[in-house]
């Protein structure tokens, strides 16, 4: 299986993937001012992940650039949920993107330190 798929269609692997799930509290959430004990209602629990490739060809970099900004910024992502413990689909928008053109010689050309963020919907 793919380890990543943007709307179903598999991509270059990272070579970091960071998960952070955040916690979206409620307007009542917060601490005391009389007695500093805290309160908290979570209403929701979201999910962001942050993938850097370090070098990808400028064919390969240009398809990860289509599928992540160029249709819009919702995306299908489709990765191994570290809190399910199996491979889930969920809704994103995708961050800013940032690449370098890295070497770039007569029939090589690469693009390096290419990140982007998916935080969930």
């Amino acid at each position: 299986m793919d380890m990543f798929k943007i709307n179903g269609i598999a991509i270059s692997s990272p070579d970091s993937c960071s998960w952070l799930l955040s916690d979206l509290s409620s307007d009542e959430s917060g601490r005391s001012a009389r007695d500093g004990s805290m309160s908290k209602d979570i209403i929701a629990q979201k999910r962001t992940l942050s993938f850097t490739w370090s070098q990808l060809k400028w064919e390969e970099a240009s398809k990860l650039a289509q599928l992540c900004k160029n249709a819009g910024v919702v995306v299908r992502l489709t990765y191994p949920d570290i809190m399910t413990g199996k491979y889930i689909t969920k809704r994103f928008y995708t961050g800013d993107m940032s690449a370098q053109y890295g070497l770039w010689k007569y029939t090589e050309q690469y693009v390096t330190n290419i990140t982007c963020s998916f935080i969930e919907m």
